[in-house]
């Protein structure tokens, strides 16, 4: 099960922010994810970019960067060098399945990373199936994914499509090991390959310490 971290989008000290991704970094995580809510999440990903080395970095592409194609092909080249090939780019699905589409072609044009297309619905599940590297359902709760996930798998399994298809689905914060155990066991059940937790406090213990009992939340995370 890989694990996706969201940072809020918003930060007072950059010193403790970047201290936090570092230590997510360390800690093992498959990627860091952003709130697109106030500051430019690309700027703030190269920052980002400049003190990990592993964890990969989602950068979202919507319909705003769709209608400025070159200047989406400079930030991703951009981000795909600073990040040494840890990009990925999670492209927001439009109002309508062509501009989805329109939105998919130009990010795969502007370099090689993997894409995942954010979307809920049926159709959206299979154009995801279709076009992209994998699928975020925009639920809260692993459950409410289970037929958004069920559909891209028929689709690829139909197309005859074999190559590896990431499946995430949000979760929330966990309140301690039980709950973390419980999240991530009902990820599995609807065959998720990743979840994405808010940033929390007890989240690096959490994954540091795995399902151990010992409690350690004097290593939280510094943003509270």
């Amino acid at each position: 099960m890989k694990i996706g971290v969201l940072l809020p989008g918003c930060f007072t000290d950059s010193g403790d922010y970047l201290a936090d991704a570092r230590a997510l970094d360390a800690a093992g995580v498959d990627s860091l994810w952003l709130a697109d809510d106030v500051f430019d999440p690309w700027m703030v990903l190269s920052g980002i970019a400049a003190v990990t080395g592993r964890t990969r970095l989602a950068a979202p592409v919507s319909d705003l960067e769709g209608a400025a194609p070159d200047a989406l092909g400079r930030r991703m080249a951009t981000l795909e060098r600073l990040s040494r090939g840890r990009l990925l780019a999670t492209v927001t699905a439009a109002a309508r399945p062509a501009d989805t589409e329109r939105l998919i072609a130009c990010a795969r044009r502007a370099g090689p990373a993997p894409l995942l297309l954010q979307g809920g619905g049926q159709g959206q599940s299979l154009l995801g199936a279709r076009l992209a590297d994998g699928l975020v359902a925009v639920v809260d709760e692993p459950k409410q994914c289970h037929a958004a996930f069920d559909h891209a798998r028929e689709r690829r399994t139909r197309d005859a499509r074999t190559a590896p298809f990431e499946l995430w689905t949000r979760v929330p914060a966990p309140d301690g090991r039980e709950a973390w155990r419980a999240l991530r066991e009902a990820a599995e059940v609807v065959g998720a390959t990743g979840i994405i937790v808010p940033a929390d406090p007890r989240l690096l213990d959490l994954l540091r310490n795995g399902d151990e009992e010992e409690d350690r939340s004097d290593l939280g995370l510094s943003q509270g």
